[in-house]
């Protein structure tokens, strides 16, 4: 079959062949008519009748020679025609050897023709058979073009999706991002605290140590205030003593103011006694210096017991040394009162023994008269002196009563705020241990909101290239589409192109039919 349709190719060239030189050579006889013509017209001394045998010769492969005396024009139309009848010459060589060349390819005619129709009949039958495999492709491309639009749907909806999945990424990486920042602020946030709970826990137990040094010491001074309120009623009980004593005092004294007049009225004798009673009464002056002191300063202690109350507060050892004080000059004052009372005894029994001297004494009893109203005013002094003392003390004493209930409450105060500082250092320490685990668990926050940071940076990125990716499966589901699409159109091609090849495969056979005859014809061309 290959080689026939080389021979069949190699035909269909001479054939064309020489159609081009049948077609050039018509031309070229059309061209030397018109100059023949031509040169007819032009002149009349041109024999026309042998140029137009030239013609003929030349186209019958003889050669032609040039006329003598021909003008130019002549001599290249003549050489033209022996080029024309050159070309002729061996056409009709070519034309000899092809057919030579016809009735071998007829033989190989004869041998091919069977087996070409057989070829034919192949073909039909495998083009009836490709058409439909074909339709069958087609219509399996039409399922897959169904596929392909579906995928490329699903591509759309999947990468819309991952877009909304890439934004929502972004935006979760976003705000993991503001989470990483607010965690970080929160871990410093709880060390600062856990610092602050230690510093607390700290200042907790210094507390609790101070509020059991403050209650010791709140205890320790209810025990002075204790006795300083003892002290303060005892000093209250010597003053009142010191006081009757002296209203006793003064009332002795008026008492001898009384004898003394009636030792003046009575008698001048006991003017010697009554100066022996002078000095006596002179002692009981400097006596009375001693009381009048002794008054002065329990006045300056009182004062400064005063300020001392005011001071005490919380230490109330200064109202003991007072109090001694105060209880030494009553002492004092008493022993005086003693000597006072003896003395006293003494004039009243040398009074005795004065009377009959008293008019002797007169003189001085005048001076023992104004003696005795110093006293009396001394006296008075000192009664005065010691009811402020007892009124003072009776103040002090009150004060340190209030005292001791307000130190008591205040004892209590600190032993409540001692029991709470101990509840409060427990609670610290707990808060303290939970502070610990607080930071521990901030820490494994901190590390797992980093990793989560990263992750979610990690998957932005992926979701990018997800994205990314899935365009470029759109794209390509496009593409694919696409292909099928034109793969659908080259489907319907294929099965328009079965049926030209089932038409040509008939016109082939109907041209192998054709050529079985064109065989016979060439035969018969052969032969003759």
């Amino acid at each position: 079959r290959d080689s026939l349709s080389r021979e069949r190719d190699g035909l269909l060239k001479e054939r064309d062949g020489l159609t081009k030189e049948r077609d050039t050579l018509e031309r070229e006889c059309a061209n030397l008519t018109r100059k023949v013509n031509d040169l007819a017209q032009r002149g009349p001394d041109i024999d026309v009748d042998a140029l137009v045998d030239a013609v003929l010769r030349a186209t019958a492969g003889e050669r032609v020679r040039v006329p003598p005396g021909a003008p130019p024009e002549l001599s290249r139309l003549y050489s033209e025609l022996t080029g024309i009848a050159e070309r002729v010459t061996q056409s009709e060589l070519r034309d000899k050897q092809r057919r030579s060349e016809l009735a071998q390819a007829t033989v190989l005619l004869d041998e091919l023709l069977p087996k070409l129709s057989d070829g034919v009949s192949s073909v039909m039958h495998a083009s009836e058979q490709a058409t439909v495999y074909i339709r069958d492709m087609t219509t399996a491309l039409a399922n897959i073009a169904q596929s392909v639009e579906s995928l490329a749907s699903s591509a759309e909806e999947s990468s819309s999706s991952i877009l909304e999945m890439t934004a929502t990424n972004e935006e979760v990486a976003e705000n993991v991002g503001e989470l990483g920042s607010s965690v970080r602020e929160t871990v410093s946030s709880i060390e600062e605290m856990a610092y602050s709970i230690r510093e607390v826990a700290k200042n907790v137990d210094a507390l609790a140590l101070t509020a059991e040094e403050t209650s010791s010491s709140m205890n320790q001074m209810d025990v002075s205030i204790d006795q300083v309120q003892s002290n303060a009623n005892e000093t209250a009980r010597l003053s009142e003593e010191v006081a009757t004593d002296a209203e006793k005092g003064a009332e002795a004294i008026l008492k001898t103011i009384g004898e003394i007049y009636r030792i003046k009225e009575s008698s001048q004798e006991a003017v010697a006694v009554i100066s022996n009673l002078g000095f006596r009464i002179e002692a009981i002056g400097q006596i009375l210096a001693v009381i009048d002191d002794v008054a002065e300063q329990t006045n300056l202690l009182a004062l400064n017991a005063a300020i001392i109350a005011a001071q005490a507060g919380e230490h109330g050892k200064g109202f003991a040394v007072v109090a001694d004080e105060i209880k030494d000059l009553a002492e004092r004052a008493g022993g005086s009162t003693k000597e006072i009372a003896e003395l006293i005894k003494t004039i009243q029994s040398e009074s005795k023994n004065a009377i009959a001297a008293v008019e002797r004494g007169a003189h001085n009893v005048d001076r023992g008269v104004e003696v005795s109203n110093e006293a009396e005013r001394a006296l008075k002094k000192i009664l005065e002196s010691s009811q402020k003392s007892t009124n003072m003390v009776r103040a002090i004493a009150r004060a340190t009563v209030e005292q001791a209930k307000g130190s008591k409450q205040v004892t209590d105060a600190i032993g409540r705020i001692a029991e709470t500082v101990q509840q409060i250092a427990a609670a610290t320490a707990e808060q303290a241990r939970g502070s610990e685990l607080i930071m521990k668990s901030a820490e494994k926050m901190r590390t797992i909101t980093q990793h989560v940071e990263r992750s979610s940076q990690e998957q932005a990125r992926g979701g990018r290239q997800i994205t990314s990716a899935i365009e470029q499966i759109s794209n390509q589901v496009h593409s694919l589409n696409a292909s099928h699409r034109s793969q659908t159109r080259g489907g319907e091609q294929l099965i328009e192109a079965g049926k030209r090849i089932e038409e040509a495969a008939r016109q082939q056979d109907q041209a192998v039919r054709q050529l079985v005859s064109a065989t016979e014809r060439m035969r018969r061309t052969a032969a003759i």
